[in-house]
């Protein structure tokens, strides 16, 4: 790797990115090692590797149905993506390049039982969108925008045009509607935004997540824009935590052994929010 790539200001925004968030690992350069695909490759007619995921997860869900297939592909797919993007977003203000070609993503081992913590996805190249004040403005692969309002649009449009491209291409290997899988982005985008937040500082206002929120994902004409999701806030004596009302379920109940998950759509509002609520209990607990 070259020295230029070594010290490079997108390098630097994805290490603190894997400090903070353990599971979000980020490489910058080219990937030659067995294992990593473009997106472009992954998604050839006939492509094995997708084939390999499609019976993995007609295993896994104990189902054929083609839009949940779909979905659970999408679901797997996506969060490396959105996961640095919105990460480098927030962190540094710094949003890569996410464009096809410049992407390649380690597809997870079907044969592994664990969760191996490593690099997930590859950017090849640095380049970058940034604000005016960014210490590294002046680096070449900077793309200046004026403003944090600018930024945000060019993170939704690179979501939209990636995401837009593999749906289509799910769509039509699989046989579903591409209307009925970007609630899934919607979700990974909103639950992102609200977990790293969250994260970042702990006690981060509800007001201020509400609001990154809407900027990003309810804009009008974006396919990314779903009345379904939204935010709410639940609050164990001094302890606030902000959740995702999802539009989607993640199908880990369709798993054997498997139930809904806390914050499942299938469960009512009511059921949702009392187990959400216990979890805040129990972290209020831990810290006491």
């Amino acid at each position: 790797m070259t020295q230029s790539l070594v010290e490079h200001p997108l390098r630097r925004t994805f290490a603190r990115i894997g400090h903070m968030h353990r599971y979000i690992q980020v490489r910058l350069g080219e990937t030659d090692e067995v294992g990593w695909i473009a997106p472009i490759d992954l998604f050839t007619p006939g492509a094995v590797a997708l084939q390999k995921m499609i019976d993995a997860a007609q295993k896994r869900l104990r189902t054929e149905a083609a839009n949940i297939i779909a979905g659970a592909l999408l679901q797997e797919y996506q969060w490396p993506l959105i996961a640095s993007a919105i990460a480098g977003f927030l962190i540094d203000r710094r949003v890569p390049d996410m464009s096809l070609q410049n992407v390649r993503l380690r597809l997870p081992s079907q044969e592994s039982k664990t969760q191996e913590v490593h690099e997930s996805i590859a950017y090849c190249c640095g380049r970058f969108a940034a604000l005016p004040d960014d210490p590294a403005a002046d680096h070449p692969d900077a793309w200046i925008v004026p403003d944090p309002d600018a930024l945000r649009a060019y993170l939704r449009a690179g979501i939209e045009a990636h995401m837009g491209w593999v749906i289509g291409r799910l769509s039509q290997y699989l046989g579903c509607s591409e209307r009925g899988l970007w609630p899934y982005v919607t979700d990974r985008c909103g639950g992102m935004l609200c977990w790293l937040m969250q994260q970042q500082q702990r006690t981060a206002a509800s007001e201020d997540i509400e609001e990154e929120f809407q900027a990003l994902l309810k804009v009008s004409g974006s396919p990314l824009n779903n009345k379904k999701a939204g935010l709410f806030a639940l609050t164990y004596r001094d302890c606030t935590r902000v959740f995702l009302n999802r539009a989607t379920c993640c199908f880990w109940y369709k798993t054997e052994g498997g139930d809904y998950c806390a914050n499942c759509p299938h469960r009512t509002q009511t059921d949702r929010h009392q187990r959400l609520l216990q979890s805040i209990v129990l972290e209020y607990e831990k810290r006491a």
